[in-house]
């Protein structure tokens, strides 16, 4: 193995300066409630240490550990690193590369991930050593010579050299909490001191002195709201008693309140001082969209972080702004949030699930007077999101995701207290029994041929798999025809669904699924609804709930499953709702829609001229808790009639051509672009959202799959034409 000269020279620090090893006085699980807003309490715990496992695998390396790049070389990533230390593989794009916020998300982990018989303060101080041999200007030889720098913020380990000089902020913050934290975890106060050190730091250097946050040393080109570390700011003044930091809190809060969008509460990556409006700067790291991107997605889980450990009233405010729009648009469930969005709440990425951006989001809800069950799924989401295994592995989330993944669990289950500031909290055993779980729905479960009705509907049928997780009452096959004490009658059904699975190896795995379906006759017949312009429908429902029809023409299309339809609100009362069934002028349904995975739209006019039913489906990716009541549903015309008979198709015809988004296509080992005007960008993404290409495209033209996807697997292709875009999902 090649040794650089900056390795030898670190051979000058001896051991006697590194921390000796102290018992862990706050062990994992430290399972303690907040003494402010919310904790979940029902968590399993080996989920969160089989993450950390999966992740310390993956992006953990100490020098002297050989990793080939991702682009297949042979050199050693880790040559250039000094002897002794530690570092976090980041970002994604070269295994040689490491960030300083890797280092600083890093030494968290491992302090809170300690325990008796899993210890990691070897880890901790070897990620510590980097640190200080990178700070400011030391250039990873100067590893005795720290004296409370930040780090140079990117650095190439191959080589041993700076490539981003001057510090980030947040990684600063970080860092300094890390440091206190783990002079309360083993008790050396060498921590505490170096703590104080970059503290004093970060005050000169990282910050104005009107409080402002400064991205870097180096620069201050606009406001980056996730770095507003409220909850270390205030730890930094209960070390330092310098009023400073209650300044900082105030500043960095009144900016950020200022750069949150009126209606959705979101904020953006970068944020101009002056305007207070998004903008883009040299540092945005997310293809310089101006909304809620990499950046941004933090800012809610520091809020919460500020808020759980304080009680910091305006991180609770800031974070409340977003808690209507959220719930609203995801139908409380943390896995229906995009992975980004502009901060109106629009959104072209509708594929995929990234644990950067539910967690993220989802943590808005800590600090949230009525979460509801958002909480309880923003774990089975988190928990049910896994990082890669390793470096090179072909599925599982990349650094930034998986690392979030790690620290967004630890908050949120009542694993990351304050440990210098234990006032308030309260020990808590864990009982995953007290989540939601189904039963039976209340009254007397009616056989077939009963004669009950809902709105004269009669030929009623609950569904599920039976993969072996899913949970469903009444079972599956049953008539979902309910009796209560009042004689009435309902349709419902309680379940619990599976998480998806993750697609392997070329193999199709088989997708969990439950819901209820009505079909107009016996023998799942079809009509012709082209009179259908509105179904009215009386319901209760928990969970993501969706209606759609059964038509012929997408078993056509060969694409079951993928039905148009509408997602329901969830709602504890009655709650009586008009699904609109019209089109517009170029015959697109108005309100219904295809799952993103469909790669075809048809005409209104082709789909309702062949429905044989419709079903109320449970959408719940990383699974979760639903439950569903239907009272009423009535089919109704344009005037308002309710449509009691349905003409009888004779046959099936073949429907005319489908109306395609015609941006993208395949068609054999092809792939085919039309229309794409200039700047328009075609993106392969795996099925964990990873992104593994973007190809500039114009005009029409083909392009090899081999190209674009050369493994097989499962894979999104997106063309993002403008405002038009198209998702396509291929298997290869």
């Amino acid at each position: 193995m090649k040794k650089s000269s900056k390795s030898l020279l670190f051979l000058g620090l001896t051991a006697a300066s590194l921390s000796f090893a102290g018992t862990p006085q706050f062990p994992f699980p430290q399972n303690q409630a907040y003494p402010y807003g919310n904790t979940f309490k029902s968590a399993t715990i080996d989920s969160i240490q089989s993450h950390f496992k999966m992740w310390k695998g993956a992006w953990y390396t100490e020098a002297g550990t050989y990793y080939q790049k991702y682009e297949g070389g042979t050199a050693d990533a880790n040559a250039g690193m000094p002897t002794g230390t530690a570092r976090i593989i980041s970002p994604n794009a070269h295994s040689e590369y490491t960030v300083s916020e890797g280092i600083a998300y890093g030494m968290l982990i491992m302090v809170y991930m300690s325990s008796t018989t899993d210890d990691h303060q070897a880890e901790f101080d070897k990620l510590w050593a980097y640190w200080k041999c990178y700070g400011k200007g030391l250039n990873g030889s100067g590893c005795s010579s720290w004296s409370g720098q930040g780090m140079d913020w990117e650095i190439d380990n191959e080589s041993g050299s700076v490539i981003g000089s001057g510090s980030a902020s947040d990684a600063e913050f970080d860092a300094a909490v890390a440091l206190i934290m783990a002079y309360k975890q083993w008790g050396n106060a060498s921590y505490l001191s170096d703590a104080k050190q970059l503290i004093s730091w970060i005050k000169s250097n990282d910050m104005e002195s009107d409080g402002r946050i400064r991205p870097g040393s180096n620069w201050n080109e606009a406001y980056n709201p996730s770095y507003a570390a409220v909850g270390a700011f205030q730890l930094f003044y209960e070390i330092t008693n310098d009023s400073f930091w209650q300044t900082a809190i105030t500043t960095s809060m009144t900016h950020l309140r200022a750069c949150q969008n009126a209606t959705t509460g979101l904020m953006p990556d970068w944020c101009d001082w002056s305007s207070h409006q998004p903008t883009s700067t040299s540092a945005s790291v997310s293809g310089g969209y101006m909304g809620f991107y990499d950046d941004a997605a933090r800012t809610p889980w520091r809020m919460a972080w500020g808020y759980a450990w304080y009680g910091i009233e305006s991180a609770k405010e800031a974070n409340d702004a977003i808690i209507n729009w959220l719930d609203s648009t995801t139908y409380g469930y943390a896995a229906m949030i995009l992975p980004g969005y502009n901060v109106d709440g629009t959104s072209d990425n509708d594929v995929f699930v990234s644990s950067t951006y539910a967690g993220g989001l989802g943590l808005s809800m800590l600090s949230a007077d009525a979460p509801k069950s958002y909480l309880e799924n923003l774990y089975y989401t988190l928990s049910n999101t896994e990082g890669k295994a390793s470096l090179t592995a072909s599925k599982g989330e990349n650094y930034f995701a998986a690392t979030l993944n790690v620290l967004y669990m630890l908050l949120l289950t009542g694993n990351m207290p304050n440990f210098y500031n234990m006032d308030g909290y309260t020990a808590f055993t864990p009982d995953p029994s007290s989540r939601l779980t189904p039963a039976s729905p209340a009254g007397l479960l009616l056989p077939e041929g009963s004669g009950a009705t809902i709105s004269g509907f009669w030929n009623w049928g609950s569904y599920a798999d039976k993969f072996g997780v899913t949970k469903m009452y009444p079972d599956s096959g049953s008539t979902a025809l309910y009796q209560q004490d009042d004689g009435s009658y309902l349709v419902a059904m309680e379940t619990f669904l599976a998480p998806e699975p993750t697609y392997v190896g070329g193999v199709e795995l088989d997708y969990p699924f439950a819901g209820v379906a009505c079909s107009f006759d016996a023998d799942e017949g079809y009509h012709d609804l082209s009179d259908l312009a509105t179904v009215r429908v009386t319901y209760k429902s928990q969970g993501v709930m969706r209606f759609a029809l059964l038509d012929q023409e997408t078993l056509t299309q060969d694409q079951e499953g993928g039905e148009p339809g509408y997602y329901l609100h969830p709602t504890e009362d009655w709650r009586t709702i008009d699904i609109d069934i019209t089109a517009n002028a170029s015959d697109k349904f108005n309100s219904l829609s295809y799952p993103s995975w469909v790669n075809f739209e048809s005409y209104r006019s082709d789909v309702v001229k062949a429905v044989r039913g419709f079903k109320f489906d449970v959408k719940m990716a990383k699974a979760g808790y639903a439950s569903f009541a239907l009272k009423e549903v009535y089919f109704m015309d344009a005037t308002g009639n309710i449509i009691t008979e349905f003409k009888d198709v004779q046959g099936i015809q073949t429907p005319k051509t489908s109306v395609q988004k015609s941006l993208l296509s395949r068609v054999g080992n092809n792939v085919y672009y039309q229309n794409a005007a200039a700047g328009a960008k075609l993106r392969v993404f795996d099925m964990n959202g990873t992104l593994l290409a973007t190809k500039n495209v114009q005009g029409s033209g083909t392009v090899a799959l081999d190209k674009l996807a050369p493994a097989s697997g499962l894979y999104v292709l997106r063309l993002s034409n403008g405002s038009n875009v198209q998702t396509l999902k291929i298997q290869k």
